[in-house]
This record gives C-alpha cells, structure tokens and sequence, in this order.
C-alpha cells in the first residue's frame, strides 16, 4: 500500500495487532499510523486478548 500511495500520504494499520512483532511487521510493511486495541501489551512487550470489544481506539502517529 506505501508504494501505491506514496510518501506524503499516511497508511493506517489496525486489526489484528496484538503485540510488539504484529506492530513491527506493519512498520516494516509502511505503516505510519496504527489503531490497536491492545497498545498498552505492545507498547510493554506483552500479548493482547484479542477481543475486540467496539471501541474507539485512539491512533498512535509512528515518527
């Protein structure tokens, strides 16, 4: 998506990331934005449950 889009448009990555690794791999695959549900597991290392409950998940901006 990041060759498609270029370089001045954000790409949002959210779904599905629960940990550390999933949020590298979308880095890595040109992410520049990420809504996680489980941010507080992958910001300390840990794994999140999984279980979407519905709610706003902030968006946490990638430097």
């Amino acid at each position: 998506m990041r060759r498609i889009v270029g370089p001045t448009m954000g790409v949002n990555a959210s779904g599905g990331i629960r940990d550390a690794k999933d949020a590298q791999q979308m880095i890595a695959a040109g992410a520049s934005r990420m809504g996680a549900s489980a941010r507080v597991s992958i910001a300390t290392g840990g794994k999140g449950a999984g279980a979407y409950r519905g709610r706003c998940v902030p968006f946490v901006k990638i430097a």
